[in-house]
């Protein structure tokens, strides 16, 4: 992985919009009232998320190697 895509990769993150309906999600899990479509929607979230977890640890590993 070059640097500068390894870079790249650690600034990605949700926008704003969708982050505030992440947040919006959970609460609602937490208190059992999701739909199964926000569970649908929020199970992709979490998925999403999982997979830029994985690309930025991987991100972090290329960005400690020397150059």
């Amino acid at each position: 992985m070059t640097r500068p895509l390894a870079e790249s990769i650690m600034e990605l993150d949700f926008p704003e919009g969708e982050a505030a309906r992440i947040d919006e999600l959970n609460a609602k899990a937490n208190e059992s009232t999701l739909t199964d479509d926000e569970r649908a929607e929020l199970e992709a979230y979490i998925n999403i998320s999982d997979l830029l977890a994985y690309w930025q640890s991987k991100a972090r590993q290329a960005l400690r190697q020397p150059a």
